[in-house]
């Protein structure tokens, strides 16, 4: 059989450090304190152990893609990036068309450093803006305002940067429609490549959940984030940036390698405390009767002290054929590219549309999918308002 797509890997280096946790954020950060005892040096000299110790499994793989993320990557000297990138040249074969994206915050760089950054392998900015309005910066609890947000695209542009990301956020609390499209129209004026607008997710462990469930914040009515999430929909569309995942938008040729990797559900090895990995397993067998172990997925702990002390334990996540096949409709449904037949065919060795035959006539009896193509599953735009909820009909 055919191997499925083995050029699907991607790097990911999890920087945990940042000033200050916002409300709303729950991935693994660790804020303040850090600095004064010199915990950069010492993270990034197990970094470079860690890349040793496991990128041997990998030998002979080419990355697509290598993102830092965080935490606030930003923070980081660009010598100590520079240090990283060098080690993952010993293992792992890119060049300067590898797409190296590193998470900036715009208070923690300016013009020097991002020159610097650009000047070691960094090709690719993603800029944490989340808004341009300073009431709803200081609710999220960043640390920038939306002049310096402005400011570090146009420093980015004068370092050599041509691809750069910013990230807005939707749906806030107490949010209009006209403040929304206040902030999304800001963007376009300032022209970046690519811009990812999520909306507001209440994460669980987050102060805004706490604050939420107190009634202190409240999110706009589902109608008006809905609204919000059509119109960012169509005004992109209408300035050259059309969707390409729910909450994505770029212009042709600037979509995310690296993102991509995940919704087409490539593999990818994550470095550092928090970081997570995937990597397919074998076949034994023949389909329908085979066993399968289709993947493994591995999270290091989220534990700055242990990773830096050599103890930071991984856990493993067994991923058999039917979890895969669910998570791979889940991702692949908030792409434009849907779920691809060929592809499914080849990863799964089984039939898309005969595993999910009534679940499929189902969805589009309610006009929440279609098939535009021999090859390809698309959710309806009245399925990309539902995706949530049309997904949960592929797992179990």
């Amino acid at each position: 059989m055919k191997e499925p797509f083995q050029g699907d890997f991607s790097i990911y280096v999890h920087i945990p450090f940042c000033e200050v946790k916002c409300g709303y954020c729950d991935f693994y950060s660790v804020p303040r304190g850090w600095e004064e005892f010199d915990l950069q040096e010492q993270y990034v000299a197990c970094l470079l152990e860690e890349i040793d110790r496991r990128s041997v499994d990998f030998a002979g793989r080419i990355p697509q893609s290598i993102f830092f993320g965080g935490g606030t990557p930003s923070l980081l000297r660009p010598d100590l990036i520079a240090q990283i990138l060098d080690r993952l040249r010993g293992h792992f074969l890119f060049d300067s068309t590898t797409e190296v994206t590193l998470e900036t915050n715009p208070k923690t760089v300016d013009r020097h450093k991002l020159a610097e950054f650009r000047a070691i392998g960094i090709n690719r900015i993603s800029l944490g803006v989340q808004s341009f309005q300073d009431k709803f910066l200081q609710l999220m609890g960043r640390i920038h305002s939306g002049a310096e947000a402005q400011k570090t695209l146009a420093d980015a542009y004068a370092a050599g940067f041509s691809n750069v990301s910013l990230d807005l956020i939707h749906s806030l609390p107490g949010q209009t429609l006209a403040e929304w499209q206040a902030d999304l129209e800001m963007a376009l004026s300032l022209a970046p490549q690519h811009l990812s607008c999520y909306n507001l997710t209440i994460e669980s462990g987050t102060p805004f959940e706490v604050w939420h469930r107190q009634g202190r914040i409240k999110l706009p009515v589902e109608d008006e984030q809905a609204n919000q999430l059509l119109w960012t929909r169509e005004r992109l569309a209408m300035a050259g940036y059309p969707s390409y995942e729910i909450s994505n938008f770029s212009r042709p040729g600037f979509e995310s390698v690296h993102n991509r990797n995940y919704w087409r559900y490539g593999e990818y090895l994550g470095f550092g405390a928090g970081a997570a990995s995937f990597c397919r397993g074998q076949t034994h067998g023949s389909a329908p009767t085979r066993t399968q172990l289709f993947g493994i997925r591995s999270l290091n702990a989220r534990d700055l002290n242990g990773y830096i002390q050599g103890s930071c334990k991984i856990e493993e996540d067994r991923i058999n054929d039917r979890m895969a096949q669910g998570e791979f409709v889940m991702l692949g449904f908030r792409t434009r590219e849907g779920i691809n037949l060929e592809r499914f065919q080849v990863l799964f060795q089984s039939d898309f549309e005969v595993n999910f035959a009534t679940t499929l006539e189902h969805l589009k009896r309610d006009e929440l999918v279609f098939k535009p193509t021999d090859d390809q599953w698309n959710l309806t735009e009245r399925g990309f308002l539902l995706a949530d909820e049309v997904i949960t009909h592929f797992l179990g």
